[in-house]
């Protein structure tokens, strides 16, 4: 972090699954953040309410029983200093093997619920949604298991799911790396001038669409998504990614994998917040995540 410039880090754990080891979630990073408090603040509900959603899967019938513990679970995460949840995921591809697919409507009641919840906690929440604004086959890159052979068109349910309740703050997470081809400066602008309660959390990581990257082949920031960050400056910030493993962690998982990218991903991030203007650098790397997590020195 202090290599990065990175004055303080919000933790959370991945959008995990019941079946999966070594699940994590809130309890581990709160006991983190209660030993750094200046360096770290932390969201809950990867290792915990994302794998209730996942388990209830496509039914949108949630009986009171399973409504009520995921609304204790998430209660809890807010009583143990929880900035907001996350990472919760909606539509999360399976990138190699042990990772895994999840998929959920956007508009699942578990998700409306939980936006009642952050709203009335004025807390946000970190969204991973790989989005297919039509139906599409998949890619060859996507076409093994555990991905379908198509994806089917999930962004009449996310709009639903921003509808729902306007005082719920949903963080789109990594603006910039797209998947599917569909994530485009002009999607994110439509749905910014939609939806007031829509933000997004850029990632610098390359991405399958290099298209709708915000750095160029020759590294400079594209003219559009200039404009996009000028138009709505206050809804756009920093969302590295980063994953950490132990160096006593042998495997070759997933994990690993990602956290071998990480320095390449802070390199790009510094090269880009390096080129923005003053106004907008300010805004996106320091005014807009601390109010958005009400986050204190």
């Amino acid at each position: 972090m202090n290599e990065a410039g990175i004055r303080k880090m919000v933790l959370m754990s991945p959008p995990q699954v019941y079946g999966r080891p070594a699940i994590y979630d809130h309890e581990i990073l709160s006991e983190i953040v209660r030993g750094y408090p200046t360096r770290f603040a932390f969201l809950g509900g990867g290792g915990s309410l994302n794998p209730m959603l996942q388990a209830a899967g496509e039914t949108r019938e949630v009986g009171d029983k399973l409504r009520r513990e995921f609304e204790d679970k998430a209660n809890e995460i807010l009583r143990q200093g929880g900035a907001g949840f996350g990472e919760i995921s909606a539509h999360h591809l399976s990138h190699t093997a042990g990772h895994p697919y999840e998929s959920v409507p956007a508009e699942h009641p578990l998700l409306l619920q939980l936006a009642d919840t952050a709203a009335r906690g004025d807390v946000p929440i970190d969204l991973h949604f790989d989005v297919a604004a039509e139906e599409i086959k998949a890619p060859e890159w996507l076409a093994s298991p555990p991905n379908p052979q198509i994806f089917h068109a999930n962004l009449a349910a996310f709009e639903r799911l921003l509808a729902h309740n306007r005082r719920a703050k949903i963080v789109w997470a990594h603006a910039g790396s797209d998947m599917l081809g569909h994530w485009t400066t002009d999607l994110s602008r439509k749905l910014l001038e939609k939806h007031p309660n829509l933000f997004m959390s850029l990632r610098l990581a390359p991405g399958r669409a290099p298209q709708n990257h915000p750095l160029g082949k020759a590294g400079e920031i594209r003219p559009e998504w200039l404009r996009l960050l000028r138009d709505f400056s206050d809804r756009f910030v920093i969302g590295g990614d980063q994953f950490f493993v132990s160096p006593s962690v042998q495997d070759r998982g997933p994990g690993v994998m990602f956290a071998q990218r990480a320095p390449m991903v802070r390199q790009r991030t510094g090269a880009f917040l390096a080129m923005l203007p003053a106004d907008l650098y300010r805004k996106i790397a320091l005014e807009n995540p601390a109010r958005l997590y009400r986050l204190k020195d």
